[in-house]
């Protein structure tokens, strides 16, 4: 499936604010309002920390692919990408949505790029992030409408870990 389906489901998923668990999914115990919980992703064998607890589901184009949503990111989605972009390649992709304020961050183990973009419900905030762990490549990424989602899902991105 084309990334450009993957984000506008991503943008869907960040309305909807979802706030409870899935069963099996999740994070254990309870967390105080944007309090960080360490949040397992089964179907990847990753775990990251995200503020508050959210809803896991099947995500979109992969078969690990892993879609979180709750109050504290909108809606986000991590998977195994079929082929990993570069920095370059992505920030391509990118200009294709007339980015805004666009940004890259290198990381020891891959990068994160995100950007603004205003369209009919006003502006997006998008992030996409590449890491590299254990061998595998990783994908996280999201478009919502709030600037501090945008903003909890990099660091999200960048906990992600065994």
């Amino acid at each position: 499936m084309s990334h450009n389906i993957t984000i506008a489901l991503l943008a869907s998923l960040s309305l909807l604010g979802a706030c409870s668990k899935k069963d099996g999914g999740s994070a254990s115990g309870k967390s105080a309002e944007g309090a960080k919980v360490a949040t397992k992703l089964p179907k990847l064998g990753l775990q990251l920390d995200i503020p508050g607890e959210a809803l896991l589901a099947d995500g979109i184009g992969g078969d690990k692919a892993t879609m979180l949503s709750g109050p504290g990111i909108g809606g986000m989605q991590v998977d195994i990408p079929k082929a990993p972009q570069t920095v370059e390649e992505a920030k391509s992709d990118a200009s294709m949505y007339n980015p805004k304020n666009l940004k890259t961050e290198t990381l020891p183990d891959g990068y994160v790029i995100t950007f603004e973009n205003t369209g009919s419900m006003g502006t997006n905030y998008w992030v996409q992030v590449r890491r590299d762990i254990g061998g595998k490549t990783y994908e996280c990424s999201t478009t919502g409408s709030e600037a501090a989602q945008a903003k909890a899902v990099v660091e999200a991105c960048k906990s992600l870990r065994p």
